[in-house]
């Protein structure tokens, strides 16, 4: 979880490639700026503005173009099935209704998904590479 409001990250201790990619993750939160609005900083929420999404998919693409060595394919299923893709199954729940994140702090900001438009299939595509099979189905160019 990052805290970039506060000036800090938290990630787990990296023991393999997906503890890795998680702590690029959040570390590319922090390099993009993306705050969150936390008190006593609740103007600055710019993760929530630019929208969760799209936030996310930036952290993403930020972690991958940092990463050293191949992608392996249970990071892709991780970054997928239990990272990028519990937000996309957030944006379909919410069906275009105000949500609030439960993890790290940020319930009590309330704000309405952002579409996942061409910017986050692309990310989408690049994560998943030519795997099937993931959990959270994606159906690129149907949304």
């Amino acid at each position: 979880m990052m805290y970039v409001e506060h000036g800090y990250v938290e990630g787990p201790l990296v023991c393999c490639q997906r503890d890795y990619l998680a702590v690029l993750h959040e570390l590319g939160h922090f390099e993009l700026g993306h705050t969150q609005g936390r008190p006593p900083y609740e103007g600055k929420r710019w993760y929530f503005d630019n929208g969760v999404l799209r936030s996310e998919a930036e952290a993403w693409e930020w972690a991958l173009d940092q990463m050293k060595g191949d992608l392996e394919d249970g990071s892709r299923r991780f970054m997928w099935d239990e990272c990028l893709g519990s937000y996309y199954l957030g944006y379909l729940t919410a069906a275009g209704k105000p949500s609030r994140l439960g993890n790290g702090g940020r319930s009590y900001v309330q704000f309405v998904y952002d579409t996942p438009g061409r910017y986050f299939r692309r990310v989408v595509r690049r994560i998943q590479g030519e795997l099937r099979g993931f959990s959270i189905p994606w159906f690129d160019g149907i949304i």
